[in-house]
């Protein structure tokens, strides 16, 4: 018979001594081949700090990797309650702003030893409710919710049941939870000043909905700017659309059918604004020419666009990872934290896409803009 030999501390054991019965190896078989207890492998490769010297938790991983040993996982959460796994509910994972978010919620998870169930709702709050109940059914740690919700009530079951919940790039003030989001107001202000500081009086606006908090805070932003100015803010200049390319696009078609046709147009997200460009090309437009366009979520490629889009940076990576540490935070204490809504800084990247309002023949021969 073939005799494999592991020598820790001159014990000798052959691959017959190290198996179970089932061929698979245990949690006992590791802690002999080890010369440790069985509690010390436990905590060892639960990944419990000062659960033993370095020298013993190197030798217990390395004997668990020679042995192939997989720590059971449904065992160790029925053990400890916990299944160490985290819900991200996500309002687009098409939309690569949620990706990089996604990226800054895994960066500080994974090292934790956390997986990350991710969960699209397209932005629409029944789905939201259906996948926060699914997570809630595979007895997730916590929820990382961007709630396309206007009251979060599906959320307060979570709660109920001790189920940590943390929002981002939403707020939902009647709910007692961290929210991890921009000032909103403040970033739609930012961007429809700096049309009007070009002249534009005819500014429109394409955006989401108004059931999710940003953008009833981006629509309220909006407002306050051109009433800051004098300006009225008309229907037929506020378009709204889902939060997609197709969304942004059939809004903005929309918007150039209108008399007068806006001057400028302020868009509340990157997929929409990209939409909105597609829908102003193909009605024979150029930007910043005939019409100037300003967004929210700057995107990569909007600096070497033709012309580069100005828009309002929203720091995703950021988000996702303040996200994840109020969440480790909360996890972590039995006595648990005051409620923070945190804002983070935005920043308005100004490029070429925004210029004077086109002159135009009025009915009557009179000269506008």
């Amino acid at each position: 018979m073939y005799v494999e030999s592991i020598d820790y501390g001159n014990r000798l054991h052959t691959s017959e001594d190290r198996l179970a019965s089932t061929g698979k190896p245990t949690m006992a078989d590791v802690a002999r081949a080890a010369d440790v207890s069985t509690a010390t492998v436990s905590r060892v490769l639960r990944g419990l700090e000062g659960s033993s010297s370095p020298a013993t938790t190197a030798r217990v991983r390395a004997t668990a990797a020679e042995l192939g040993y997989i720590v059971n996982g449904v065992a160790s959460s029925m053990r400890s309650r916990q299944t160490r796994t985290v819900g991200l509910v996500l309002a687009d994972v098409s939309n690569p702003w949620w990706g990089q978010l996604t990226i800054g919620v895994e960066s500080l998870l994974g090292p934790e030893g956390f997986s990350v169930i991710l969960a699209n709702t397209d932005n629409r709050v029944e789905r939201e409710r259906s996948a926060v109940e699914t997570l809630l059914r595979k007895q997730v740690d916590a929820l990382i919710v961007a709630s396309s919700s206007a009251d979060g009530d599906h959320l307060r079951g979570a709660i109920r049941r001790g189920t940590t919940v943390v929002l981002v790039d939403a707020e939902l003030p009647d709910l007692e939870v961290d929210s991890i989001t921009i000032d909103n107001e403040a970033a739609a202000h930012i961007a429809v000043e700096h049309l009007l500081e070009f002249g534009h009086r005819d500014v429109a606006i394409v955006h989401g909905g108004t059931e999710a908090s940003f953008d009833r805070g981006r629509i309220a932003g909006y407002r306050n700017a051109l009433a800051a100015r004098g300006v009225r803010a008309r229907l037929d200049h506020i378009s709204a659309g889902h939060s997609t390319f197709e969304g942004g696009r059939a809004a903005t078609v929309r918007l150039l059918a209108s008399s007068p046709q806006p001057s400028a147009i302020f868009v509340t997200n990157n997929l929409m604004t990209v939409g909105a460009l597609v829908a102003i090309a193909e009605a024979g437009l150029q930007v910043p020419r005939d019409i100037s366009i300003v967004g929210i979520d700057d995107m990569e490629w909007y600096p070497i666009a033709q012309p580069a889009i100005s828009a309002v940076y929203e720091p995703a990576e950021e988000m996702g990872r303040r996200a994840a540490e109020r969440l480790l935070l909360r996890l972590r204490r039995r006595r648990q934290p005051r409620v923070e809504r945190i804002r983070l800084e935005t920043e308005l990247r100004v490029r070429r896409s925004v210029g004077p309002p086109a002159r135009r023949i009025k009915a009557g021969g009179e000269v506008s803009g």
